[in-house]
């Protein structure tokens, strides 16, 4: 596979295998490899993923969850782990169509694009029992996948904590930028387009940090909070 982009020479990856073993290359050189095929696939359609979210052209790829509302966009910037996809489960089955659970796609406009990869929905975490993961489409969950792009109307640092108060600080489009450039994935390879955007995404849009309780509970009180313009 063949990746090129912004960049004075193209990357390449490749699968090989070894025996009983899957073999990654990254530009002619081995880059990691493993047994189960799955797993193998799945990294490698992860390290694609990111290298094109670093060096695309004219889009800026945020991690984010992203759902549609009412003909605008709700971004949810955010790491691994800090709660965006079950957040995104419960806004899509509430009528929200989905964008992504992954990457905010975002074009010179500030509008933002769909990206919609399969939900990765994973189980709680229980003592002495390893995390899974469910891959699942929006139509699988009741809801529907969007299909073209839309301004954005709020953006929302949250994160789940248990028994949290929806305590929201209103942010300035500078603190937004500030707060998402971490989120960021071209940040080091083109800063000036990474800035550029980000301020088209969070000039007109409502932004809001706050921890969140349970994302069945916060999923509807959200929807309801957006629909009346609270802020």
């Amino acid at each position: 596979m063949r990746i090129t982009g912004p960049l004075e020479n193209p990357l390449l990856f490749g699968i090989d295998r070894d025996g009983g073993e899957f073999v990654m290359h990254k530009d002619g050189k081995v880059f990691t490899n493993g047994a189960v095929k799955d797993v193998f696939l799945r990294f490698f359609d992860s390290m694609v993923r990111v290298t094109i979210a670093e060096h695309a052209v004219d889009r800026v790829f945020v991690h984010a969850g992203v759902v549609g509302w009412k003909g605008k966009a709700i971004v949810i910037p955010g790491n691994s782990f800090s709660g965006k996809t079950t957040l995104v489960y419960e806004l899509v089955r509430r009528g929200g169509e989905y964008f992504s659970d992954e990457y905010g796609v975002f074009d010179a406009d500030g509008l933002v694009h769909p990206f919609p990869r399969r939900l990765a929905v994973r189980s709680r975490p229980e003592e002495g029992k390893s995390i899974e993961t469910t891959y699942l489409t929006a139509e699988e969950i009741g809801g529907r996948a969007a299909t073209t792009p839309m301004p954005v109307s709020h953006v929302l640092f949250t994160e789940f904590q248990e028994d949290a108060a929806w305590k929201p600080e209103l942010l300035t489009p500078g603190q937004a930028v500030l707060e998402m450039v971490s989120h960021t994935a071209p940040i080091r390879y083109n800063p000036k387009l990474s800035f550029k955007i980000l301020k088209k995404v969070t000039a007109s849009a409502i932004i809001l940090r706050s921890c969140r309780s349970d994302a069945v509970e916060f999923s509807e009180f959200f929807l309801e909070f957006v629909d009346n313009k609270a802020f």
